[in-house]
């Protein structure tokens, strides 16, 4: 199998039910990663760092004596240092789901030149009505948000992305096409007959996580929704454009194909 595999992608999308995928497969590793995600804190503090104090012309700072390029790669050889310390055994994988994570691909690919990524991806009406039941500490706009980055962030990085090295799963996909789906993961991961059969029925048996029964393959209108008019017109100023560039509609259709 190829390895090492990172499931990537905005919460409420079916990052889990892929993590049980992996793990039928035969995959090792952590239900949540949650670590990697701070490359991408760090190289951004970093450069805003060096932007600040570090000058070319000056030979008395010592900030501007060191490679920034070097500096930043030694940091990062950290975490895989300490990454692979924690994930020993066979093919392993990796999930954790916010736009640093996706925003870190680049530098996850240079640790790991033969690293795999699968994105899940889900409608933004759906993902943020799931978003709002679940994790209700955050307010309408949080989610769409966090939705919209998470989106607008995997389209930046794919295509600088081989494509042998990714591939898209939609959570719908997952509950009206599960055989289609596992064979899409299959080919991709380098699985085999036997744990093409495994993952299977452990895809129509765990199915992706639900807020309440039946809502993880609800769809939705958004004109149906209890959403008021300020919440429709904020979710599109914030998600129109992902939903218009992934071809996701604002009813029942789903999608455009």
């Amino acid at each position: 199998m190829r390895t090492p595999l990172f499931i990537v992608g905005s919460p409420r999308s079916g990052t889990s039910i892929l993590v049980d995928l992996a793990l039928a497969a035969g995959y090792t590793g952590y239900r949540e990663g949650m670590l990697l995600s701070l490359l991408t804190t760090i190289s951004n503090a970093t450069d805003r760092h060096f932007d600040i104090f570090a000058s070319p012309q000056s030979r008395e700072v010592l900030i501007s004596a060191v490679d920034r390029a070097e500096f930043k790669r030694q940091i990062f050889e950290v975490f895989k240092s300490v990454v692979e310390k924690y994930n020993t055994s066979g093919p392993w994988f990796d999930k954790t789901g916010n736009p640093e994570m996706i925003e870190a691909v680049p530098i996850i690919r240079m640790l790991w030149p033969d690293a795999i990524f699968i994105f899940a991806k889900r409608r933004g009406i759906e993902n943020v009505v799931s978003r709002m039941r679940k994790f209700p500490v955050h307010n309408f706009e949080y989610h769409c948000r966090d939705w919209a980055r998470n989106m607008a962030a995997w389209r930046a990085i794919r295509a600088a992305v081989p494509a042998t090295q990714w591939c898209e799963i939609d959570q719908q996909d997952m509950i009206q096409s599960p055989e289609a789906v596992v064979d899409t993961v299959v080919a991709f991961t380098g699985c085999s007959p036997d744990q093409r059969d495994r993952m299977l029925l452990t895809l129509r048996e765990n199915r992706p996580q639900q807020t309440e029964a039946g809502s993880a393959s609800q769809l939705h209108d958004i004109t149906s929704l209890d959403w008021n008019d300020n919440y429709v017109s904020t979710f599109k100023r914030l998600c129109g454009e992902e939903m218009l560039a992934y071809g996701y509609t604002y009813d029942r259709t789903y999608r455009t194909v």
